[in-house]
């Protein structure tokens, strides 16, 4: 069916990153794998340009798991560990900062449930540096372009 289909499809994302701590701006690239059901696995890489007070940029992975539907779109939980390279940590606090870091995540989202584009916002905590970031972008599943979108209510 259509709806299995788009359960167990690929997602590829991309997103504008605000950090409200650092008052900074940044982009995320990312691809959404389902592992079973209502969870999926997010590697994803984040830049934050030089223009911003930290240039750096994170790669790594989150888990998301869905936990129930709110009209059409899902509500989900996320738990994430990135490498974090501060490429300018030097130059901004010399001697106190490291260069190469690992930062936990932990935070929700919601996102779109069925469709070719699935638009979504997250919110997430960074403990390692105890900064709140929030992200909104949008999942293009290819294969669910062009099929017929089932309407949530009667699914």
């Amino acid at each position: 069916s259509d709806l299995k289909k788009e359960k167990t499809a690929i997602g590829y994302g991309a997103c504008l990153i605000y950090n409200f701590h650092a008052a900074s701006f940044g982009a995320d690239a990312r691809i959404k794998i389902p592992l079973v059901k209502n969870l999926s696995v997010v590697p994803q890489f984040s830049y934050f340009p030089a223009f911003n007070d930290y240039h750096e940029f994170y790669a790594g992975a989150a888990l998301h798991y869905e936990l129930f539907r709110l009209g059409s779109y899902n509500f989900y939980l996320l738990g994430a560990g990135f490498y974090n390279d501060w490429i300018n940590a030097e130059e901004y606090a010399p001697g106190q900062k490291k260069q190469h870091n690992f930062a936990y995540e932990a935070g929700c989202g919601l996102v779109r449930s069925y469709g070719c584009i699935r638009p979504f916002i997250e919110d997430g905590y960074d403990f390692k540096w105890k900064e709140n970031s929030l992200r909104i972008g949008l999942y293009i599943y290819p294969g669910a372009c062009g099929s017929k979108e089932k309407c949530p209510a009667y699914d």
